[in-house]
């Protein structure tokens, strides 16, 4: 099996709503997915989708994954909830470090549901706005939103 079809196959597993067809060939630059979740059970599922990557390929040979989180999930990785999410947090933080995903957060929306820069761990990188960054990251590297 070709790398590209293997990267489309992993793409599935992230995002399984989205029909093989439509995600086509990969780009070499990446792929932006905007992740606003209700609950920690569906983020939950979106890191498990991630981490069945770590299995399957080097990150350093295929396109990066940018997660940009907008939504209440933010509040999951605060640091007063850590201890109840502490599983989660751990499992991002861990994606993250291994370079299968780059995890961002919206400080407009952080603002909006009143969390401090500073409660937010320091592997997600936060950027002023959501879709101004999926749209940077599209327009500037490359990247194809999904």
């Amino acid at each position: 099996m070709s790398s590209r079809h293997l990267w489309t196959l992993l793409l599935a597993l992230l995002l399984p709503t989205i029909p093989l067809h439509v995600l086509g060939e990969p780009k070499e630059e990446g792929y932006v997915f905007s992740v606003t979740v209700q609950s920690a059970q569906q983020l939950d599922v979106v890191l498990s989708r991630a981490e069945d990557l770590r299995e399957l390929f080097n990150p350093d040979e295929h396109s990066k994954i940018a997660i940009v989180l907008h939504g209440d999930e933010l509040q999951l990785f605060q640091k007063d909830n850590y201890t109840l999410n502490q599983s989660l947090v751990d499992r991002a933080r861990m994606l993250d470090e291994d370079n299968i995903i780059d995890i961002k957060a919206c400080q407009t929306m952080m603002r909006i549901l009143e969390i401090e820069q500073s409660e937010l761990p320091g592997f997600i990188e936060q950027v002023p706005y959501a879709p101004a960054e999926i749209e940077r990251l599209r327009r500037e590297e490359g990247f194809t939103r999904l």
